[in-house]
């Protein structure tokens, strides 16, 4: 079996730890000889160094965060809700978002850990300088505080690296089945074709950003964009409209499919009227417009391909059919 097999057949394996298979992508991207995508494999095994190099797959906002106060007579209340308002702006910042900059193993490992205690959340403990600042509570000083991370959110970040994965991998097999197994100094795409991929696949961007065109000065890619003709452009463009319609249908199937799962563990017996009405509950608009928008462009069947258990395709279908506005 050629290495862009195994890499998709593992993606849709739960047997595989995403870190096995940023590792198969790590041989992959040395037979293609790919600087882009080597080192966001890097980046993914071993951690992001960088804030700002972090993915905004991996920025997760909307967070919850408590704490537990002792008054000035000595009394103890824990689990207090923090409202981000109370905070003073210099801190809030850094609170508003919460960046996922350790390595992929660590959140597997946190998810397993987390489903063995029968937690649905992880906490993260805020540094002592901002705790020390916090005055809330009227006669209260804070002991400690963090922030709620639900497990969910971590599966939803794991499960759209092997998106990005499988994405990247189809396409490249799309322009020669054989690049993964490529012999030493064998180049079997050009570079621009790959850097491209990469961007739409891995980044999810149309276009390359400035930063990443000076990063390949020199290199094919950075004329790339410029010597592409008019219709070649335009019709690259609806190719990759397409993708991102069924891209956000996958999304929206997973994450509803995800909802389903924790909605089972707390509720086994619900039924299908209550199990829609509660992901109607903790999804937002957004997100409700996006799926919707996506299934009346490419239709219903295609939610079938996301769906790894058939149990929840009625549902995912029945859920997502909702949203959608009649004409």
């Amino acid at each position: 079996m050629s290495l862009l097999r195994q890499i998709q057949d593992a993606t849709v394996d739960p047997k595989y730890q995403l870190a096995d298979i940023l590792r198969m992508c790590k041989i992959l991207a040395a037979r293609l000889g790919n600087k882009a995508f080597k080192e966001w494999i890097e980046q993914e095994l071993n951690g992001y160094k960088d804030q700002e190099k972090i993915p905004s797959y991996r920025v997760l906002e909307n967070l919850q965060h408590f704490g537990d106060f002792i008054s000035i007579y000595g009394q103890l209340w824990e689990n207090l809700q923090i409202p981000l308002i109370a905070i003073a702006k210099e801190n809030r910042k850094i609170l508003e978002k919460r960046y996922l900059s350790r390595s992929v193993s660590h959140y597997e490992y946190s998810v397993i850990k987390t489903n063995q205690l029968s937690r649905d959340s992880v906490q993260i403990y805020w540094e002592a300088d901002t705790v020390c600042q916090l005055s809330i509570y009227e006669n209260m000083n804070c002991l400690r505080a963090w922030t709620l991370i639900p497990i969910s959110a971590i599966v939803i970040v794991l499960d759209a690296i092997k998106t990005r994965i499988l994405d990247f991998v189809i396409e490249i097999e799309a322009e020669n089945p054989n690049a993964g197994d490529a012999l030493p100094h064998e180049k079997l795409i050009p570079d621009q074709i790959v850097n491209n991929i990469y961007f739409k696949c891995i980044l999810h961007e149309n276009q390359m950003t400035e930063n990443y065109t000076n990063t390949f000065q020199g290199a094919p890619i950075a004329n790339f964009a410029n010597t592409v003709k008019d219709n070649a452009r335009q019709q690259a463009n609806q190719h990759i409209h397409l993708s991102e319609e069924k891209r956000t249908l996958a999304e929206a199937a997973n994450e509803i499919q995800q909802l389903i799962q924790l909605l089972e563990k707390t509720n086994p017996t619900a039924t299908e009227a209550e199990t829609i009405a509660y992901i109607n509950d903790e999804t937002k608009p957004s997100f409700k417009r996006r799926a919707s928008s996506a299934l009346q462009s490419i239709g219903e069947t295609a939610i079938d391909e996301f769906i790894l258990e058939n149990k929840y395709l009625k549902v995912v279908k029945a859920a997502i059919k909702g949203w959608v506005k009649p004409v």
